[in-house]
């Protein structure tokens, strides 16, 4: 009895200390719940909707408060202020990432952009991919975009009025983009098979029994039939990506870079001696940012274009307006082109109120500090996992009036309207601010403009309207539902 309550008298003293060394780097300690020995806070990580959980940990203990995982500090953000000041006016100190058990094994050995630690060898990667893009963008891309977008309303026009799993065709066109700007053309039966290969990658490495392997890696011994499937989608993945970069190396000239992956593939060979390793790039490393562009570029702006639709669907007056905005602007005698954003201010309002009350990555990917530093006063240890919590810095109280309210106005009031911007993060900031931030915005902004010029998006047929509460994972998810889409007195722009 004795011996045990010494123990606990250990782990309370270990405790303690803990806490008093946490607050002794820089500045003051930082708030939050009292934690037990050895397993911290562990239950506040398991909330089913753990955003809106952290941000209510935030109204109690302000927009910056520390948790215990086990026995590792984590730092949440819960304002685009404290935000902004880590992950740009400091991001050098928040530039890195924690060692995952999971995510090493999908990023061959922690080569990753998304998921790969601050290095000179990543910030080099990053360089290739930023190059690579936006010489990307600047080339066919909106083309690209354009066609996609005229097939996705001749693949509506097809379904003549019946029900329509938008979800399921806006991830397929997002996926047929990003494939055609990496490789150049691509049939589209190829799309869809490597497009549910990396959804459900992506759906089972969220899933707890594989979760767990990262705090508890030796369970990886017993039969785990998610994990077994998990590989299985790692191989179909990186079989796929290999035959692409050996075909584009095979057929490049030197003087002809026709997509993304040339580009990456020029890029390197500027930036070497003729050996891969010589630039501290390997082939794994423009495998992964092609894995990195794949995935970024798919399911995101999938996600933002379900979303619109069904809080459209919620809200007819507004579709209307957006439909009206558009005739007005281009008229039936032309596509909508990426230059007439600056004409469509409220279609782009009601993208960037979507963005912000759903965004898809609610908390981003963690971010691990390099070195002791501080932030609004509060000392912060190297080593702490910080959280940026997207969702939480979208409805804080202090910065947006009726913050769970769908009000794309508030994106049009003049100065505010500059205010509300500054305070939207849904792409993160900063050293590691999502890489196809632009192409995301253009997807969207086309994709939104076509459908909504030659189709009035109506309920199903059963008159009931989509579900706008979330599904929280590592994305934001709307719940599955079917709409109509009835074609307007409009040409045919598919030929």
């Amino acid at each position: 009895m004795l011996t045990a309550a010494l123990f606990i008298l250990v782990l309370l003293t270990v405790a303690l200390l803990r806490r008093w060394h946490v607050g002794g780097c820089e500045g003051k300690a930082l708030p939050g719940p009292w934690a037990w020995p050895l397993i911290g806070n562990f239950p506040h990580f398991f909330h089913s909707d753990l955003p809106i959980h952290f941000l209510n940990l935030a109204q109690r203990y302000g927009p910056i408060y520390r948790l215990r995982f086990g026995n590792k500090d984590v730092v949440v953000l819960n304002t685009s202020d404290v935000i902004r000041e880590a992950l740009i006016r400091k991001w050098s100190d928040f530039a890195g990432r924690p060692r995952s058990f999971v995510a090493h094994l999908v990023s061959l050995g922690g080569k990753d952009l998304s998921l790969g630690n601050y290095t000179p060898t990543w910030r080099l990667q990053r360089k290739m991919a930023h190059v690579a893009l936006q010489r990307g963008l600047r080339g066919d891309v909106e083309q690209i975009v354009q066609n996609k977008a005229r097939s996705l309303c001749k693949v509506f026009r097809g379904y003549d009025g019946g029900p329509v799993d938008v979800a399921r065709n806006f991830s397929l066109h997002a996926s047929w983009v990003i494939f055609t700007v990496l490789f150049g053309p691509v049939d589209m039966a190829t799309v869809e098979e490597m497009n549910d290969c990396l959804i459900e990658l992506v759906e089972m490495w969220s899933a707890p029994s594989v979760k767990v392997l990262d705090f508890l890696p030796f369970l990886k011994v017993f039969p785990n039939p998610t994990l077994r499937g998990l590989l299985s989608c790692i191989k179909s993945r990186d079989t796929f990506i290999q035959s692409q970069m050996k075909k584009h190396q095979e057929s490049q000239h030197p003087t002809e870079v026709r997509n993304i992956v040339d580009h990456m593939l020029q890029f390197v060979r500027d930036h070497s001696v003729g050996k891969w390793g010589d630039a501290g790039l390997l082939p794994e490393h423009i495998h992964m940012a092609i894995v990195d562009l794949l995935v970024g570029g798919t399911e995101t702006t999938a996600l933002l274009l379900t979303w619109v639709v069904a809080f459209l669907l919620h809200h007819p007056q507004v579709q209307e307006r957006i439909h009206e905005e558009i005739m007005t602007v281009v008229g039936l005698d032309r596509d909508p082109a990426y230059s007439d954003r600056e004409h469509l201010p409220y279609l782009n309002a009601v993208i960037l109120e979507t963005l912000r009350l759903r965004p898809s990555a609610p908390l981003a990917l963690p971010h691990m500090t390099i070195r002791d530093t501080s932030l609004s006063g509060f000392s912060i240890p190297k080593g702490t996992m910080v959280i940026p919590n997207l969702y939480g810095a979208h409805h804080d109280e202090s910065k947006w009036n009726q913050p769970l309210a769908f009000r794309p106005e508030r994106f049009l009031e003049g100065d505010a309207s500059d205010e509300a911007q500054r305070h939207l993060v849904p792409f993160s900031c900063g050293a590691r601010i999502c890489l196809g931030e632009g192409l995301a915005r253009m997807e969207s902004f086309l994709f939104l403009a076509h459908i909504l010029r030659d189709f009035q998006v109506l309920p199903s047929p059963s008159g009931s309207l989509p579900d706008l509460r979330v599904r929280f994972s590592f994305l934001m998810q709307c719940k599955p539902f079917t709409v109509q889409l009835v074609p307007r007195l409009v040409a045919d722009h598919t030929e």
